[in-house]
């Protein structure tokens, strides 16, 4: 894999081929001084201040390069609501969102909750991009400004407690070990350059934390796949700011036994750049998404050893059903339809309904979560 040319899609913009241009120069430094474990370039292609794809970017809907369940419609934040309600009647509190982008999913739940009469004492954005926060912000502004007074936009975990913590799609983007097999032992892939001059990736040293976790898999020589080490400090995290409550994950994975499949032998990392999907994580370095797929039995096992009690997981198609989602369509026909056509996105199998899944953990929190009361996999993690 190289990064030295850019496919025929990837037509650039003056302004995208200067930034390409500079950040190309960054990474050149970078990689004069040796080789780098994929993580720290995905950290770096990421989320630097300068460089960073969330930084510069645009990165949401159509003039972006991909769009969330929130963006779709409403439904998914008016669903949720549903399930934040019955625990904000039992131990009131505050909602904390991680990774909350733009905003959108906020506003909606706060709409959702308000008409409820339900709203949390205070809305905690956590987002790492300034220039995503201050978007959150001047939208809470303009459209929620009776409650603005409750919501507060931050780079990092406040000093605080919450309720319900909630994270759609942040598990994917965080950065992620890169690992081939030898000889039953987990190499770290590097980037690095090859005789030609390419961005390549080549075998480092052994990853002994990803040895011992995939030991039991017997996978061949030449494996490549991925680990998320990160996710369990960002579930360390959560679990530290947890009150009595619940933390409620959505991103797109399978258990183990689907995730590290003999087939899936190249991994699961994914890019996106202008609504165009590929495999190339070493071009258009900090212009294009880089995601990977969860491992929602490693997520498991970390919550568990967290002390937190695992309250189901499923997909997201099957938890939002369980929800109601589409229960409160306008009455307009033209609207209702439309909205029916967001909703089966949201749910339908060959959309989003089965490939995102939703696991949840909780704390003092005994009652059912309604949206695991149709189908419940969490024997799928053991």
């Amino acid at each position: 894999m190289s990064g030295s040319s850019l496919p025929a899609w990837a037509a650039l913009t003056p302004p995208e081929k200067a930034a390409l241009a500079h950040n190309e120069r960054v990474l050149d430094v970078r990689l004069a001084q040796g080789p780098v474990a994929f993580a720290d370039y995905m950290e770096w292609a990421l989320y630097d201040d300068e460089c960073g794809y969330y930084a510069r970017r645009e990165v949401f809907g159509a003039r972006g390069d991909y769009v969330t369940a929130p963006l779709i419609s409403t439904h998914l934040a008016r669903a949720l609501a549903r399930q934040w309600t019955p625990i904000l009647i039992a131990h009131g509190g505050s909602i904390m969102e991680a990774g909350s982008g733009n905003g959108q999913l906020a506003i909606d739940t706060l709409k959702a909750l308000g008409e409820a009469g339900t709203l949390p004492e205070r809305y905690w954005m956590i987002e790492r991009s300034a220039r995503l926060r201050a978007i959150a912000r001047e939208r809470v502004a303009a459209e929620i400004p009776q409650w603005a007074d409750r919501v507060f936009a931050v780079a990092d975990w406040p000093d605080a407690e919450a309720s319900i913590i909630v994270a759609n799609e942040i598990l994917d983007a965080l950065p992620a070990a890169r690992f081939r097999m030898r000889g039953g032992r987990a190499h770290t892939l590097l980037v690095t350059r090859d005789e030609a001059g390419a961005r390549a990736f080549a075998e480092g040293p052994e990853d002994r934390s990803a040895t011992a976790a995939l030991a039991d898999l017997a996978l061949v020589d030449g494996y490549e796949s991925e680990t998320l080490p990160q996710a369990r400090d960002f579930l360390r995290q959560a679990s530290d700011h947890l009150a009595r409550g619940v933390i409620l994950l959505i991103d797109y994975g399978f258990p183990r036994s689907e995730f590290y499949h003999p087939d899936r032998h190249q991994g699961t990392l994914m890019c996106h750049f202008h609504q165009q999907a590929h495999g190339d994580p070493l071009i258009l370095p900090g212009l294009q998404d880089i995601t990977v797929h969860v491992d929602f039995t490693a997520i498991a096992h970390a919550g568990r050893a967290l002390g937190l009690d695992l309250a189901g997981y499923t997909s997201q198609g099957v938890f939002l059903l369980g929800l109601g989602i589409g229960e409160d369509l306008p009455t307009d026909e033209f609207e209702a339809l439309r909205e029916i056509q967001a909703v089966k996105r949201l749910t339908l199998p060959h959309e989003m309904g089965e490939l995102f899944k939703v696991i949840a953990f909780e704390r003092g929190y005994k009652a059912p979560l309604r949206g695991f009361r149709l189908l419940d996999r969490s024997r799928a993690l053991a």
